[in-house]
């Protein structure tokens, strides 16, 4: 199947670039750019993609930020990657809060995009490595926190191997990364992280990483 995408960026020369890492890619097409916020809005209506690849710093007018909550609104929207070449907190978790399913620094883009754009298309996030650990740090407090204990009772009942795959994703991984970590493929970590997900209520792999990281296993070794 064909992943539709369209990408955003007042830059014509970043969105060149991007387009050129996706030129290669046989089940990826780009159906539709715009340069702001507020023409990004109307390629989605027009062009229906799949994922938007949303440029969070789009000068005059609507920022990414905003763009990117206006068009998870949308009757059936479209999955959003925020694509960025700023790595704050403050980035982040705005593009998160508003609805993006992932979150990529441009640095990263030759390496990770293409595999974003799947991932975010299946509704499993994927963060640039650099970010993930302050993610899931931001989200951490000491052990003897009541979210801790909470985090510890959910995830009680994961497998060795759930647990493992979860903190590997936290670690800012991609499923070959894990695959070849763990000796299984990639399909079996996918299957493996839906079941961990069901299993403790998570909507997301970021969510699962972030309530395994919460339980502080590390501290005693045991859920």
């Amino acid at each position: 199947m064909m992943l539709s995408v369209v990408m955003v960026d007042d830059d014509a020369l970043v969105l060149g670039s991007l387009q050129n890492i996706l030129s290669g890619e046989e089940d990826i097409a780009v159906v539709g750019t715009a340069p702001s916020g507020a023409e990004a809005i109307d390629a989605v209506r027009a062009h229906r993609p799949d994922v938007v690849v949303m440029d969070l710093h789009l000068g005059a007018g609507m920022d990414g930020v905003e763009a990117i909550r206006r068009i998870r609104e949308q009757l059936a929207p479209p999955a959003v990657l925020a694509v960025t070449a700023f790595g704050t907190d403050t980035h982040l978790h705005g593009a998160l809060d508003a609805g993006a399913t992932g979150f990529l620094l441009k640095e990263d883009a030759t390496e990770f995009l293409a595999t974003a754009l799947r991932m975010a298309h299946e509704g499993d996030p994927m963060i640039s490595p650099a970010m993930t650990s302050r993610l899931i740090a931001s989200y951490v407090g000491p052990r003897t926190e009541p979210v801790c204990e909470s985090a510890r009772r959910r995830v009680s009942g994961l497998a060795e191997r759930e647990i493992a795959v979860a903190r590997l994703i936290g670690a800012g991984n991609t499923y070959e990364d894990i695959a070849g970590e763990l000796f299984i493929s990639p399909s079996t970590v996918k299957s493996t992280l839906a079941s961990a997900r069901a299993k403790i209520g998570a909507d997301t792999s970021a969510q699962l990483a972030v309530i395994v990281a919460q339980a502080r296993l590390d501290l005693n070794g045991q859920a």
